[in-house]
């Protein structure tokens, strides 16, 4: 029925998460949707795969050439394009209405439209800034962090962590100083079994124990049986994993359903109904 290419003006301009955010607003509107990557660049197998697990998608997982790519006769496909092609040129060649996403400042694409990623208020074509779609992955931390897992949640790497929280130097029998956060990555020193067990207390996705020194083993059989945390072990201390993990913010590629779900709720502010039935006419 319709084909729509989502088309980034350089790399790291948000592409996959508004090609996701997208998606989820046409099947929120009744549609039938299928999302997809394009090959053509080093993220297109990631970005396939984060995709492919999108429950609402209809992904194949795995990016697609250019003449693979073919619309659902009874449905909308929405293909994410390499970073750094001619979008224009592209969606000319797929015979395909483009969405163009950049920054301030881009002029929109004529017959298609135009989001403002990272804007600095929502509104008409406008993503916000938003701090769970900026939010790492427990995989991104990982990488950054170079740390060890000792325990690995149902959600695994893809989980989200919209926080980072340091640990005090005496825990608090209250848990107050974690539980003011949710979804959050907790650095704390891996000798502290008190610490870990206030954070483990609340709302952690992620507990990063610093310092490189194996940690009491009652932490990890607390953590392995739960299964609702990743345990990381740093070789740092915590000052300097704080400093490897925090440049992750605003950073790491699009992943998960939640994000996607935040994604498709921004977006219906960003594509009015008229809008979205002028995209998809």
């Amino acid at each position: 029925m319709t084909l729509i290419l989502v088309s980034g003006t350089a790399p790291g301009a948000g592409a996959s998460t508004v090609a996701a955010g997208l998606a989820h607003r046409v099947a929120y509107a009744g549609h039938r949707v299928r999302l997809e990557r394009l090959e053509g660049d080093d993220r297109a197998a990631s970005d396939a795969h984060a995709f492919g697990l999108l429950e609402f998608a209809n992904a194949s997982g795995v990016p697609l050439a250019e003449g693979a790519v073919s619309d659902s006769p009874d449905g909308v496909t929405i293909i994410e394009a390499p970073a750094g092609s001619d979008g224009a040129a592209l969606a000319t060649r797929l015979k395909a209405r483009l969405v163009l996403v950049g920054p301030e400042g881009t002029s929109a694409p004529s017959g298609g439209a135009l989001i403002v990623n990272h804007a600095r208020k929502p509104g008409t074509g406008r993503l916000a800034e938003d701090r769970l779609l900026a939010a790492p992955t427990v995989g991104a931390l990982i990488e950054a962090s170079r740390a060890r897992v000792l325990a690995r949640s149902e959600a695994g790497e893809q989980d989200v962590c919209e926080h980072i929280v340091v640990s005090p130097i005496a825990s608090d029998p209250n848990d107050a100083h974690f539980a003011r956060y949710a979804r959050k990555a907790v650095v704390a020193r891996a000798e502290k079994v008190d610490s870990a067990l206030a954070a483990l207390r609340t709302d952690t996705r992620c507990l990063i124990l610093s310092g490189g020194t194996d940690p009491s083993p009652y932490i990890v059989d607390r953590v392995a049986s739960d299964r609702r945390v990743t345990l990381l072990l740093a070789p740092e201390g915590t000052i300097e994993t704080v400093r490897d993990i925090e440049g992750t913010f605003g950073r790491s590629p699009f992943s998960g359903e939640e994000k996607a779900e935040r994604a498709g709720e921004l977006m219906r502010t960003a594509l009015s109904d008229e809008a979205l039935a002028a995209l998809l006419a």
